[in-house]
């Protein structure tokens, strides 16, 4: 037997037949014995180093002719059996009679050799599995490849050979229409047994087809579309198509010109079917839209057949612009079939289909030259578009507030790519004319229209509303009373609208003319509520309105005041008296006002008030004390010819206040008689200087004014102009802006606080005078318009070294350098003053060292290198220096005098020896021999032009009162310092 093939045994049984029943005696036993044996064609079979043939597995039964079993009996090994009979009744069998004690011989002649084809399973859905198709033929060949038997599967796709002997062979099976694939070795080895082959033959899958007609036409070109809920995938050479939506399918098939569709190897389960039919511009409807099938280990062809019931056709409402018109319904012959979308395009579907005859299609399609085969293009049409033909429809498309063209007895072909577009072509002009009140009504007037539109008048309704129907353009509406001369006060806002119909308009409105009606009452002094405007009709039918002033306001107004003529009347009446009588005078009382659609403003009253002199004749008056400047102080005026008196403001007053702070001054007498003010223009430039002068109080407080014009924005900037004084003030903010903005008195400025300004105190070691003092500031000062790093003041050191650097405002820290610039003849004079203090050592041991080092550099001619080192490095003289905030500094005198760090340079130790650096690479404040007294050589360093020079800090301090205890301690710091230095030296040598 083959490596990959097994055959199993199984039980042999021969049967011996009961025809008649007869008795037997009691004492006696009788029955049917035998043989069997293996006929010669199976004996030649044997191979020599097989061994001898076993019987026992053979089973020999005794059956009654109606195939019932009596009993049965194992074969001997030799093949011998032996079945007692013990009812008393006749044994015939077939050639002989048990009765004679005749054997009955058995002889097989071969086995039988069973399998099966299977059939492909999809998934759970397919309910028989483990079986294979029928009629597929299964061969079995001799070793040398003859054929030896055939025989076709039966239903569940098993197969069986009789009488085959024992041998090697091979099976091979095939179908004319199934792929049946071989998994294994087809080669099998057949003992002395029945064999069963192992499934070995596999069909991948069977054919599916199916057919689309329309009117019983078939149909080419319909998209078929398999899917499965369970069957995950099949051999799809062709594709999935393009099939739209969520589900993707298996496969896809489309119909050929008999209008037959197919899939091949498609394994057993439940399928659905899904039609598509789109031609090159048409959707057609295909019925049923599903279609579930069953394929089980069958060819199957689907017993229904799609019907092509109709086509799917869309088309565009557009507008004016060929915009698409949202929600328009689609009538087709009256019927609702479609609502276009947010772009205007609608589809209606089932458009149902009329055959035609062929005749028609020849003479439509005879122009055609083109060749397929040996059929022509005309000849093709006739099979295939025979049926594609429709009705003539009426389309409307209906839109509230909009008219469109519709097509009429429209035919509607497959072959169209799409509907015409359906355009707008007319619109709704809508809205409301307001009128306040009832018992009038209005009319709107359509005008400057396209030449091809009239002008229209249109009445509105009770409710106001008015409509029109035009078509594209541009329009010009105006509302007007419906009968002008009974209501000639009906005047309507806005005169008229103008529009650009491209749409529906339908929120025009017009409201009755309503307008305001505003002005002021100037009087001398407030004009109160003793002065009141009436608004009074002309014609006497309208309502008076009154408006009283207050004190707060003389402005007064009048609101939803009808189109027509009015008169505005003004009076003051005292509350003190009961008369009604004007007890004022003004220019004019009243003012006749014309009301149409626009408000009106500026209505003016001025106000006199009467002044009563004790004799006539010519009196002066004088206007004292005011906050306005008339130009004049004083106004003549005759009793005898009186004539009003008219007052116009020329300059207003401006004024301020600077308060001194206590704290900034010991005693009051101290304070000056007044300060300067510089008065700017916004541009920044000074147009004027007032002064500020202390309150007769003598409170420290300090007042200045001017007169400016309205409108007027000016700066003020006071300032310290006294020269004979140590300090001065400073004033905050440093700047106040003020602005001419009403035609009255004018608000205060708001006040200056003025306080002594900051001062830095400070000295350079050695002593130097001339020494140039930079202040800077190390913030940006919100007060003045200092930036970080600009310089706020310079000034000189005293022939005593010390400098005082100020004034200088207090809102921020400020940094201090120092530099000098000094001649060789200089630099020469302070090295000798060095060399002196060097000397001057009240120990004398270390006295005696220090003169031993001065011989030593004078001998080496330290002093002169030394001089030229300085003057070519740019460094100048090194100071002390230092940077201290203003806001933490103490005054303190100028810092007592440090051992100089020229000591080194100048008096080296003569025990050790002295080699001159490089110049072109020396740093005389970096020399590792001088490193122990040069520690003024890691502090900043700046080169200026032309002179020798060294920045430092300076020693920084505030104005206020000094601090003992700081200068103590500074005092202890420079001690230290000298100390470390001497050390130092001393360790030298």
């Amino acid at each position: 037997m083959a490596d990959n093939t097994k055959i199993r045994h199984s039980l042999i049984i021969f049967l011996v037949a009961i025809s008649t029943v007869y008795s037997v005696s009691a004492d006696s036993i009788k029955g049917c014995g035998g043989f069997v044996e293996a006929s010669s064609s199976l004996v030649r079979s044997r191979k020599g180093a097989d061994g001898k043939l076993d019987y026992s597995h053979i089973t020999v039964e005794l059956q009654t002719v109606d195939g019932l079993v009596k009993d049965s009996t194992q074969c001997a090994p030799n093949g011998y059996y032996f079945i007692p009979v013990y009812d008393k009744v006749p044994v015939v069998v077939d050639d002989s009679s048990c009765n004679n004690n005749e054997d009955i011989n058995f002889r097989f002649t071969g086995f039988t050799l069973s399998g099966k084809v299977l059939g492909a399973v999809g998934g759970e859905s397919c309910t028989i599995k483990n079986v294979g198709p029928s009629d597929v033929n299964v061969e079995l060949l001799s070793s040398d490849g003859d054929p030896i038997a055939s025989i076709l599967t039966s239903l569940d796709g098993s197969y069986l050979f009789k009488n085959i002997i024992p041998g090697k062979y091979s099976i091979r099976a095939s179908h004319p229409e199934l792929q049946v694939e071989v998994r294994g070795s087809p080669e099998v080895e057949l003992g002395f047994a029945n064999g069963v082959v192992d499934d070995i033959f596999f069909v991948l899958g069977y054919d599916l087809k199916g057919s689309v007609v329309a009117q019983g036409n078939p149909i080419l070109g319909v998209h078929i579309y398999l899917h499965s809920d369970d069957v995950s995938m099949v051999d799809c050479p062709q594709g999935f198509g393009d099939a739209s939506g969520e589900r993707k399918p298996l496969c896809h098939s489309v119909s050929d010109a008999d209008g037959i569709f197919s899939f091949k190897s498609i394994p057993c389960g439940k399928y659905e079917l899904i039609p598509h039919y789109k031609g090159e511009n048409t959707v057609f409807d295909v019925s049923p839209p599903v279609m579930p099938v069953s394929v089980e280990h069958q060819h199957v062809t689907v017993p229904k057949k799609f019907q092509v019931t109709g086509f799917s056709i869309g088309g565009r409402v557009v507008d004016s612009d060929s915009k698409g018109v949202e929600g328009v319904k689609i009538l087709v012959d009256g019927s609702l079939r479609s609502v276009t979308d947010k772009e205007g395009y609608y589809k209606l579907d089932k458009v149902y289909l009329n055959a035609i005859s062929k005749f028609m299609l020849h003479t439509v399609f005879q122009t055609s030259s083109c060749k397929l085969g040996n059929l022509d293009d005309t000849q093709l049409l006739l099979v295939n578009v025979s049926w594609v033909t429709s009705n003539r429809y009426t389309i409307d498309a209906v839109k509230e507030h909009y008219k469109f063209d519709k097509l009429t007895k429209f035919m509607v072909l497959p072959n169209m790519a799409s509907l015409p577009d359906i355009s707008a072509v007319s619109y709704d002009i809508c809205g409301v004319v307001r009128i306040v009140g009832s018992g009038h009504k209005a009319k709107v007037a359509l005008t400057h229209g396209p030449a091809n539109v009239k002008p229209q008048m249109k009445h509105t309704d009770d409710s106001g509303t008015f409509c029109f129907e035009v078509p594209p353009g541009e329009y010009r509406l105006s509302a007007s009373a419906a009968t002008p001369k009974s209501a000639p006060e009906l005047l309507f806002l806005p005169a008229y609208v103008d529009v650009a119909v491209k749409s529906p308009l339908l929120h025009i409105e017009f409201s009755q003319s309503r307008v305001n009606v505003d002005g002021s009452v100037t009087c001398k002094e407030k004009c109160g509520p003793s002065v009141s405007v009436a608004l009074v009709g002309v014609a006497g039918d309208r309502q008076k309105k009154t408006v009283v002033l207050t004190d707060e306001s003389n402005q007064f107004h009048f609101s939803d005041i009808l189109p027509g003529k009015y008169r505005v009347e003004v009076k003051s009446i005292s509350p003190e008296t009961a008369s009604e009588e004007d007890n004022w005078c003004w220019d004019r009382s009243s003012i006749d006002v014309n009301v149409g659609t626009e408000d009106i403003k500026g209505i003016e009253f001025k106000g006199l008030q009467k002044i009563c002199v004790e004799s006539p004749g010519g009196h002066e008056l004088q206007l004292s004390d005011s906050c306005i400047s008339f130009g004049s102080n004083s106004i003549k005026i005759d009793v005898s010819n009186p004539q009003p008196i008219h007052l116009r403001a020329e300059k207003y007053l401006v004024k301020g206040l600077i308060n001194v702070e206590s704290s900034s001054t010991e005693i009051e007498s101290e304070l000056p008689e007044n300060f300067i003010v510089d008065i700017q223009d916004k541009e920044g430039s000074v147009i004027n200087s007032i002064s500020a002068k202390l309150a007769s109080d003598g409170s420290g407080v300090y007042e200045y004014y001017t007169w400016a014009n309205l409108g007027e924005k000016i700066s003020f900037v006071p300032r310290d102009s006294r020269s004979n004084v140590g300090k001065k003030m400073l004033f905050y903010p440093k700047e106040l802006r003020a602005v001419v903005s009403n035609d009255g008195c004018q608000a205060a400025v708001s006040p200056f606080t003025g306080r002594l300004g900051l001062y830095i105190q400070g000295s350079v070691s050695p002593p130097l005078p001339g020494v140039n003092i930079k202040v800077s500031a190390a913030k940006d000062s919100l007060i003045s318009s200092l930036k970080k790093g600009e310089v706020a003041v310079e000034t000189s050191t005293s022939p005593d070294g010390s400098f005082v650097a100020g004034p200088l405002y207090d809102d921020i820290p400020y940094d201090t350098d120092a530099s000098k610039a000094l001649a060789r003849g200089a630099i020469m004079e302070e090295l000798q003053e060095v060399t002196r203090q060097y000397l001057s050592c009240p120990d004398p041991v270390e006295a005696a060292a220090r003169r031993q080092r001065v011989l030593y550099g004078d001998a080496n001619g330290m002093m002169e290198e030394t001089v030229e080192r300085l003057l070519s490095s740019g460094q100048g003289i090194p100071t002390e220096q230092r940077r201290q905030r203003a806001a933490d500094s103490n005054p303190v005198t100028p810092p007592p005098l440090h051992e100089n760090p020229f000591q080194a340079p100048l008096f080296p130790d003569p025990s050790t020896p002295y080699t001159p650096p490089t110049r072109e690479e020396e740093d005389w404040g970096q020399d590792p021999r001088y490193s122990d007294v040069l520690q003024i050589a890691t502090q900043e360093t700046t080169e200026l032009e032309g002179n020798q020079q060294t920045r430092i800090r300076s020693i920084i301090v505030s104005p206020a009162a000094g601090s003992t205890e700081a200068q103590t301690e500074q005092t202890k710091q420079k001690e230290s310092d000298g100390e470390e230095t001497l050390k130092e030296f001393q360790n030298k040598g």
